[in-house]
């Protein structure tokens, strides 16, 4: 089975991209959130962080957060970022 590096390459870098604009959202900073791309914003993990944003309920970051890496997104984004 023969990998498509580029897709590997260009999916990591908007996981990335998406995890460090939930990151910073979850610590009170827009900023990263306000220049991501569309496409991401639309993502379920995306729609997650809008709700935040709208209704600044907390459950919808920790939702995001479990889709993005997991039950123990903390720690793991934490030592990502």
């Amino acid at each position: 089975m023969k990998i498509d590096v580029r897709k590997e390459i260009s999916a990591e870098k908007e996981w990335r991209t998406l995890a460090l604009a939930f990151y910073s959202l979850a610590h009170n900073d827009q900023s990263e959130w306000d220049n991501l791309p569309s496409n991401l914003k639309q993502s379920d993990i995306g729609q997650l962080c809008q709700k935040y944003i709208d209704t600044k309920d907390s459950k919808y970051i920790e939702e995001a957060g479990v889709a993005l890496a997991g039950k123990h997104w903390h720690v793991a984004l934490g030592r990502t970022f």
